[in-house]
């Protein structure tokens, strides 16, 4: 008996299993998944724990005022330091890009979670409480492509940092062929290359923001618009509309994507487009890590709010009350 009980155990635990991917495939690949819309805006700003909103609220402030204190700096720091005072250049390396969006995301964050506590429906929808607004559908693309990017910008640097045996001589160019400085190898760099995934992968951990397998294509479209800038940078000569003789301007960019030789740069770009779609799985198996835990350390909180939210916003008599009355209606803040 106790033999028959546990192969019926095991059958269910298996049968669980399968359901569970089977409905992990059915939700992420279905094409709904492609767009913007969440059934949890609020899930975009607050936190996976229960904590109090106003800690969140800190934290998001906190890293939003340091990493764009940090961008700043860093803009400044390397203009001065490899440029020429020439503060455009720095916008020529796609790691800057990618560091400078990481930056401005987490500002974009800090301000939805304070109007999200003190001002809610600046940004939710009092009626369809379900709906996603447009302001929560640009920070979730603006989460993917900072979080993507992030990775892909650490792993890149640090695999040439480590299998590129001239590595350590890339440098920049100062004007003057006898003056030439570091810039890939230098201490700020290797520490913008590193803390920008540390603090993605930690605030994918804290957050409650969900993450889709397809809004990789929204880093891939990013990293295609890179690829035409950097290929008119090289192909102008170092000039984004006027092309110039002047071979001591251009070409400052990554060498290895040298458009006179096309066939390398192509095949460069395609491995970053690559990386991106690997990059994407690990933070969605990260998301799921997180909610997983969750789930463990919090069985009491099994969905209730979002049930309830749902059961609301499901109401034919809740979502024509401004049909009906004319005005808004607005309910108690869910948490």
């Amino acid at each position: 008996m106790e033999d028959d009980s546990k192969e019926v155990r095991e059958m269910r635990e298996e049968d669980d299993r399968n359901t569970k991917c089977m409905n992990w495939c059915f939700t992420e690949f279905d094409s709904d998944s492609i767009g913007l819309d969440y059934d949890r805006p609020s899930d975009f700003v607050t936190s996976q724990w229960p904590i109090r909103q106003k800690v969140y609220i800190i934290y998001r402030v906190l890293a939003g005022v340091f990493l764009l204190v940090w961008a700043s700096g860093d803009m400044a720091y390397e203009t001065i330091e490899f440029y020429q005072g020439q503060l455009w250049r720095w916008f020529v390396f796609a790691s800057n890009w990618g560091f400078l969006l990481l930056a401005l995301t987490s500002v974009y964050q800090a301000v939805t979670s304070v109007l999200y506590e003190y001002k809610t429906y600046w940004i939710m929808d009092p009626i369809y409480i379900r709906a996603t607004p447009l302001v929560l559908k640009i920070q979730w693309m603006l989460f993917n492509i900072s979080s993507n990017a992030a990775l892909v910008v650490t792993t890149a640097y640090w695999a040439f940092i480590a299998f590129v045996s001239n590595a350590h001589n890339f440098k920049v160019m100062m004007g003057d062929m006898n003056d030439i400085r570091p810039l890939l190898t230098s201490d700020m760099s290797r520490l913008k290359h590193t803390a920008n995934t540390i603090y993605v992968l930690a605030d994918i951990l804290i957050g409650a923001t969900p993450i889709r397998i397809y809004h990789m294509f929204f880093t891939v479209f990013a990293g295609s618009l890179y690829v035409v800038f950097n290929a008119l940078y090289f192909i102008n000569n170092g000039s984004l509309i006027l092309k110039t003789d002047d071979s001591t301007k251009g070409h400052r960019g990554y060498y290895f994507m040298n458009w006179s030789q096309p066939v390398e740069a192509i095949c460069t770009a395609v491995l970053g487009m690559m990386l991106c779609m690997v990059s994407q799985l690990c933070l969605h198996g990260l998301y799921h890590l997180r909610t997983y835990f969750h789930r463990r350390c919090f069985p009491e909180g099994s969905g209730t709010d979002s049930e309830l939210q749902n059961i609301i916003a499901s109401s034919p008599s809740y979502n024509t009350l401004r049909e009906s009355y004319g005005e808004k209606v607005v309910p108690d803040k869910l948490r």
